[in-house]
């Protein structure tokens, strides 16, 4: 069989149109490929930036705190403002909430609890602080005076207590915080 100048112009045709699509068909599944890489790369970049602003806001938090407990801790009183309520255990504010959301969402549950037992231990150190100070202002007979320095030097134990398993909740949270970055650090790089 011989093939004819029209089918063989038929067949060139053909392989070329042929050739064409496959062409067409890779270029788009590329195109596509290296979209969705991409979106999948921004993606996991913007998790990584909230994580790492989460752990950013959890360690400027617990140095505020730190810095209140221990100038309380120097000046024997609660700082000025505070209310009892924010010495409630029970009690969270606005901003801590936020942060163990932020936290919870972005990065694991053993730095959520990090971040609250740091904050408990805060709370504990301020009740201290505040015991210290009533025994301080406690007002009596002179004939008081042995119970009342007794008083102050009760408060003053539960307070260093306090304060010493605050620092250690504080370093705890801060190794929490840095195993977490490095985490983070890792997976983005890979």
């Amino acid at each position: 069989m011989t093939i004819t100048p029209v089918a063989l112009a038929l067949i060139s045709t053909g392989a070329g149109l042929l050739g064409s699509v496959i062409g067409t068909v890779a270029t788009l599944m590329s195109a596509s490929l290296t979209q969705r890489a991409t979106r999948d790369r921004e993606s996991e970049f913007k998790v990584w930036e909230r994580r790492a602003e989460a752990i950013e806001e959890a360690h400027r938090k617990m140095i505020a705190l730190g810095n209140t407990r221990d100038l309380a801790w120097a000046r024997r009183e609660l700082p000025s403002g505070m209310s009892p309520q924010d010495l409630d255990p029970g009690h969270q504010d606005e901003q801590f909430r936020l942060v163990v959301t932020k936290l919870t969402l972005y990065t694991t549950p053993e730095l959520v609890q990090a971040y609250r037992d740091s904050n408990q231990a805060f709370l504990r150190s301020l009740l201290g602080i505040q015991r210290i100070q009533l025994a301080l202002t406690e007002r009596g007979p002179e004939s008081d005076r042995p119970r009342r320095q007794r008083n102050i030097d009760a408060a003053v134990a539960i307070a260093t207590e306090a304060i010493e398993k605050s620092k250690a909740a504080d370093e705890r949270l801060e190794a929490a915080l840095r195993e977490a970055a490095a985490l983070a650090a890792t997976r983005r790089r890979r």
